[in-house]
């Protein structure tokens, strides 16, 4: 009965204009819908289509005297310009970003669910931008994307209010054990040496993110970003895990998942810097499924031509450690520590790290100084497994080499060699009475040493009894024979 008053009072108005003499101009809207309707037909993935759930989020409002949308209060935050979207990707991309807003769920909605020919039909919707989730049916049907669908929309029809949409949707897998592994490093380009320097950042925070596409734009899952916190190291790494087979395309990112070109140089205040690849790494990862475990790697350089505050130059110590048994270099089954401390007296631990036997690892570290480029003297002592000193008392092994390692501009790279000496049962350093063979069986040398109660004047007299037997038969046997031949 309302819309039927509506029409009345419409065409008494029409007729007092045309009584009136005065020209009639309406609006292309005027008498257009207000509500329309969103069809979604599902794509054929030889998986049941029934039972398939989506909620639909209005995301945006159109607005008819500006002749543009506008993107909800809520989800300002997310950078999304519904009036920018022009090309498929860009669709796809604000779907993916609003999809894993905070506050979503605070929007009005609509849910539905698929028929047994996967199609759900949401009717009498006001005019709006309206974001679809799926919610339900991942396990049967597969993965649908979200997607962005409009009401009304213009075609060359003109503008209509009843969309039908056929989503993108990957079909469900058993299981997805992929995994893609991304390092970041940092450096400076230092003026004066005209050299890069690795850096180490006191407390940082990067982004990565996982894209499908080779220019970073419509990201894999909602869940596409990671974060990397690089604090005291000069190293960070994030993991994407459970992927599935395929290509997948890896860029440093915003806190907000929007991609850093490689190699463009990125002037932000109050910083320069530049995105590379590190080692000839790639973008590009392909996850091999006939693998055991598909796995790939990418590896990212921040370049900075301005040295960023609370960043330190790196250097590094390269730590030898050598074991001595029985006078020989050996391995032996005891695990070795050491601890790279800031303080003389071993109190104020850096990096605690485990060494190889007859081997060296290295422990980067960070120079000195406000500006993190001052010389700096770390110490250097064997410690246990959690970065205490030793108590060298009770230590199975005189331990040597000890103590200072300098790290200065001109010499970022310094080497300290701790040898081990096993002790002998008396306490000090030498033959242990126990050795082991090479194929590591023990055997107990049985040499005399120094201290040993065993009767050696004995064993002398008895050994001297023997001989004179010995020399009196010889000689009895010498004189009979002379006889004979005489």
């Amino acid at each position: 009965m309302k819309k039927i008053k509506h029409l009345r009072t419409i065409f008494w108005a029409f007729l007092m204009i045309m009584a009136l003499g005065l020209p009639l101009t309406l609006q292309k809207d005027v008498l257009a819908a207000e509500e329309g309707s969103i069809t979604v037909k599902l794509n054929n993935l030889d998986t049941p289509k029934n039972d398939v759930g989506f909620i639909a989020y209005r995301v945006g409002n159109w607005s008819g005297s500006e002749g543009k949308w506008a993107l909800d209060d809520s989800l300002k935050d997310t950078g999304v310009e519904l009036d920018k979207l022009e090309y498929a990707t860009d669709w796809d991309s604000a779907a993916l970003k609003l999809a894993s807003a905070k506050g979503l769920e605070k929007i009005d909605s609509v849910s539905g669910k698929t028929d047994e020919s996967g199609t759900m039909k949401l009717s009498e919707l006001p005019w709006g931008m309206y974001l679809l989730v799926q919610n339900s049916g991942e396990s049967e049907y597969g993965t649908v994307s979200p997607f962005l669908a409009a009401i009304p929309y213009v075609t060359d029809g003109g503008r209509k209010s009843d969309l039908t949409v056929e989503p993108k949707a990957q079909a469900p897998v058993k299981e997805a054990d992929g995994r893609i592994e991304v390092t970041k490093k940092t450096g400076y380009m230092d003026p004066e040496a005209l050299e890069v320097v690795d850096l180490i950042p006191a407390d940082a925070v990067y982004y990565v993110g996982i894209f499908q596409d080779k220019a970073g734009k419509v990201p894999y899952g909602t869940d596409y970003i990671k974060e990397i916190h690089m604090k005291g190291v000069g190293t960070g790494t994030a993991v994407f895990e459970n992927l599935q087979e395929g290509t997948y395309y890896i860029f440093e990112t915003d806190s907000n998942g929007n991609a850093y070109i490689v190699d463009e140089v990125q002037a932000d205040a109050p910083y320069t810097w530049v995105c590379q690849l590190e080692n000839g790494s790639s973008q590009e990862v392909t996850l091999d499924g006939k693998a055991e475990t598909p796995a790939g790697s990418v590896a990212f350089y921040n370049l900075y031509y301005d040295l960023p505050s609370g960043f330190f130059y790196q250097g590094s110590i390269n730590i030898e450690k050598k074991v001595i048994v029985d006078g020989k270099q050996k391995t032996v089954s005891d695990t070795f520590y050491a601890g790279v401390f800031r303080d003389k007296e071993g109190t104020d631990l850096y990096q605690n790290i485990e060494l190889v036997q007859n081997g060296t690892v290295t422990v980067n570290v960070p120079l000195g100084g406000e500006s993190g480029d001052e010389t700096i003297t770390y110490y250097v002592y064997e410690t246990d497994k959690d970065g205490n000193l030793i108590d060298k008392d009770s230590f199975g092994y005189v331990v040597s080499g000890e103590g200072k390692a300098k790290v200065e501009q001109g010499k970022m790279n310094t080497d300290i060699s701790i040898t081990n000496t096993k002790k002998s049962r008396s306490g000090g350093s030498g033959d242990s009475g126990d050795k082991k063979d090479s194929d590591g069986s023990d055997k107990k040398s049985n040499g005399v040493k120094t201290g040993d109660n065993t009767p050696i004047v004995f064993y002398i007299g008895i050994l001297a009894a023997a001989l004179a037997v010995i020399l009196v038969l010889v000689g009895n046997r010498y004189l009979k024979g002379r006889k004979r031949h005489e």
